[in-house]
């Protein structure tokens, strides 16, 4: 019963602190803990109960008034960090503000982590910061990465931060490119796992140019659970692809997403017919086929079925297709295609080079080789471009 008490003591006067207008740090005289003498509670031990109460009001009661959180959420963050005196924690906000963070930024930063607010700023906050924008990061940029993974001001520069940087810069090739990871992923910077799942992907045979392209592409995967990196690994071997392709870590990534995503996926690619042989097949060819959405999927394989007369077999036999742009690559070179066709400059067929070339291969090939045969070629995939391609491209 005393517990309960206490706590609703506690409550009263955060309600009163904080919808009471008051200098920035208010302390809460004992006396105002006593109850009226109908109260139907005996009167707490102030001797073990004030002391607490008094640096819980004015930890609640600072955080509300300072670093904007509301009355429940300060009270909950007192559980974890409690002072008495604004001196340090004043510091610590006036270091990050010296950095360009936001109001938003430094609340954040303090809801995910309270007990920054206990921090040595020049001993042990500054060093990280400063570390961070001699690797090339900017106020504006390290905000956002201390924002997103705050723990990076708590993990000991020299035993962890400086060997992580390094270990991602082998691999990114400078230390923009890290920063870029990092910003993408800054959670990779404070994982104890990230060492592991690196080496324990080196080992297993991925190259290096693909370790950079995981690092720049999808950072968070090396701050997965090492079992599950394992696991997924074996899998997408087991699968038939080669640790040593560039496939081999989109294919990764998929195979990462949670089984439900994947099965949903190849329940759809079902509904056209597909088995899951065509499925397999596809992945292993093209595993990006398993990370587009339902409707890109569904349109570019009708447009492909119900536009040019392929068969959905022959679409996931060359599942790349599912993945370029429809409304500014496959519709406008479509367009061009069927021209070709119907002149009868060339031969009826799928003509996969046509939407797989690069822009200048297709150009040459298509459109600037038959201009004299089909000279609305020109006018006509410019105005099914859209944008419409640079004049520059083309020959006239």
């Amino acid at each position: 019963m005393r517990g309960s008490y206490h706590k609703n003591v506690f409550l009263y006067h955060l309600t009163v602190i904080t919808r009471t207008p008051s200098p920035p740090f208010l302390k809460v005289h004992p006396q105002l803990l006593i109850p009226s003498s109908s109260s139907p509670f005996p009167a707490p031990n102030y001797s073990t109960v004030t002391p607490t109460l008094e640096k819980q009001s004015f930890t609640v009661n600072y955080l509300v008034k300072n670093c904007g959180f509301l009355p429940d959420s300060a009270l909950h963050a007192s559980k974890y960090v409690l002072f008495e005196t604004p001196e340090k924690p004043d510091s610590v906000i006036a270091l990050l503000r010296s950095f360009g963070f936001s109001n938003l930024q430094i609340h954040n930063v303090i809801r995910k982590m309270p007990r920054i607010l206990l921090s040595k700023p020049k001993e042990t906050l500054l060093p990280k910061l400063q570390f961070l924008i001699s690797k090339g990061a900017s106020n504006s940029q390290l905000a956002c990465i201390i924002d997103l993974n705050p723990l990076i001001l708590l993990r000991s520069l020299e035993k962890h931060l400086i060997p992580t940087f390094d270990l991602l810069n082998n691999f990114t090739g400078s230390e923009e490119r890290t920063v870029a990871s990092i910003r993408r992923g800054p959670q990779i910077l404070t994982c104890y796992m990230s060492h592991q799942n690196i080496n324990l992907l080196v080992d297993s045979g991925v190259r290096e140019t693909s370790m950079a392209r995981l690092l720049r592409q999808w950072p968070w995967l090396i701050s997965f659970n090492s079992e599950s990196i394992k696991r997924t690994v074996e899998e997408v071997i087991e699968l038939g692809i080669d640790p040593q392709r560039a496939n081999f870590v989109p294919a990764l990534y998929a195979k990462l997403l949670p089984k439900s995503t994947w099965d949903k996926k190849v329940e759809f690619y079902k509904k056209f017919g597909l088995t899951d042989d065509d499925i397999r097949k596809a992945f292993v060819k093209h595993s990006f086929c398993m990370m587009l959405s339902e409707q890109k999927i569904e349109a570019t394989m009708e447009f492909f079925v119900k536009e040019l007369g392929w068969e959905p077999a022959d679409v996931a036999q060359y599942p790349v297709l599912l993945a370029l742009n429809l409304d500014k690559r496959v519709v406008p070179r479509a367009a061009v295609v069927k021209i070709l066709i119907s002149n009868g400059v060339i031969k009826s067929g799928r003509h996969l080079s046509a939407y797989t070339a690069k822009e200048e291969a297709f150009l040459e090939k298509y459109v600037n080789r038959f201009k004299d045969q089909a000279p609305e070629l020109l006018k006509l995939y410019r105005e099914k471009m859209n944008p419409p391609v640079k004049k520059s491209k083309l020959k006239s």
